[in-house]
């Protein structure tokens, strides 16, 4: 029988720990930045769901992107809101089917906000 010799990958491995984000793209808000700014958020939004205007923890809430960061949205102060759980799934459920934002929501002002200095930006 033929002897079989084992050839060298030509292809480097990627290392996805050091792929940087593309300029201008957003970076989704995490730990404890994340905490305050959702702190912040619900307590400017008094509390209620944005949507069905039902009462909602601050625990049992979500922070959500009205235009998500995938559709261009941004991380300023007016781009998020209060969602209760079942609001925010009926919305990202939403999305996802139609690939596109929510085109009945409210249209967002640009600008830097409170949320811009609460995370840092």
């Amino acid at each position: 029988m033929a002897e079989l010799r084992t050839l060298q990958s030509r292809i480097k491995t990627l290392n996805t720990r050091r792929v940087n984000i593309l300029k201008g793209e957003q970076r989704r808000v995490s730990g404890s930045a994340r905490v305050s700014l959702k702190r912040h958020i619900w307590l400017r939004d008094a509390g209620q769901c944005c949507l069905c205007g039902r009462v909602v923890d601050l625990c049992d809430s979500e922070l959500d992107h009205r235009i998500a960061l995938q559709f261009g949205g941004g991380n300023e102060e007016a781009n998020l809101w209060t969602l209760c759980t079942e609001c925010h799934r009926q919305k990202s459920a939403s999305e996802a089917a139609s690939g596109m934002p929510d085109p009945t929501l409210p249209e967002v002002s640009g600008g830097r906000g409170r949320a811009d200095d609460i995370i840092g930006l």
